[in-house]
């Protein structure tokens, strides 16, 4: 052929291929509460201080952090002697599968007025949701987590610094809702007031001094599908036509 002939259409082709050797992609989600009411102030110095274990261990995840010598601490609650109770939704902008999900989260627990018995900080209840179009919701995953925290028998503050995965392939489609909704359940004896909630700032130490702080959060260990690639797939012109040899082109249209 030479330098002055148009390369015939028809034998042009461009192979669809998957990487498979991709690690994927870490997607951090900041929890985000915006209320200028039932906010209290905790002091993590002064704080009794837990943490969730995992088979007995710390768990390690790719975090938000920063480090701050702050003292001091945010407390977002619904209310006096009321759960913490709250709802956050994600809106997929294309289709994946998340392998893993990790919740990183700091909850606070504030006694303001105690009279008898004990209070603590139960357990926390998470339920994964995924919106339907007219079959109903799905519940994606449905789990209680002991606390794990100590007892207050006078007034005080607690900090406990949870953490969750889920660990399978969980499917994700463009545009249909997930939500995800994060509950306390404190235990009380006697008659006392009290104030629980999220941090959405939270030390890993209680410690006067210049420590990491983390980001209340929830990752997202996440591999597209292959139907985020059909619009580009289909999106096909005269000089630039698909080789579907060797592969299905089955649900492309």
């Amino acid at each position: 052929m030479s330098e002055y002939e148009l390369p015939n259409p028809n034998k042009l082709r461009i192979k669809p291929v998957y990487g498979v050797d991709s690690y994927g992609h870490d997607l951090a989600l900041p929890l985000l509460i915006s209320q200028a009411s039932n906010v209290a102030t905790l002091t993590p110095s002064t704080a009794s201080f837990h943490q969730t274990l995992h088979d007995s261990a710390r768990p390690i995840d790719e975090t938000l952090m920063f480090i701050s010598e702050s003292d001091k601490c945010e407390l977002l609650h619904g209310g006096n002697d009321t759960n913490f109770d709250q709802t956050f939704i994600i809106q997929p902008d294309m289709s994946a599968f998340s392998y893993k999900l990790a919740l990183n989260m700091g909850f606070g627990l504030k006694v303001s007025a105690f009279t008898s018995g004990t209070v603590n900080l139960g357990n926390i209840h998470l339920t994964i949701t995924e919106l339907g179009e007219g079959a109903g919701d799905t519940v994606v995953e449905d789990l209680v987590i002991d606390a794990g925290s100590s007892n207050l028998t006078a007034t005080g503050e607690q900090i406990v610094v949870f953490h969750a995965d889920i660990i399978r392939p969980i499917r994700l489609n463009k545009a249909r809702p997930v939500k995800m909704r994060i509950q306390t359940v404190v235990e009380e004896t006697g008659t006392n007031t009290w104030q629980v909630g999220m941090l959405p700032c939270y030390p890993l130490i209680p410690t006067a001094v210049p420590k990491q702080w983390l980001v209340s959060q929830l990752e997202a260990h996440l591999h597209a599908t292959l139907d985020h690639a059909y619009p580009v797939f289909r999106d096909q012109n005269n000089q630039e036509l698909m080789d579907y040899s060797g592969c299905s082109v089955e649900g492309c249209n």
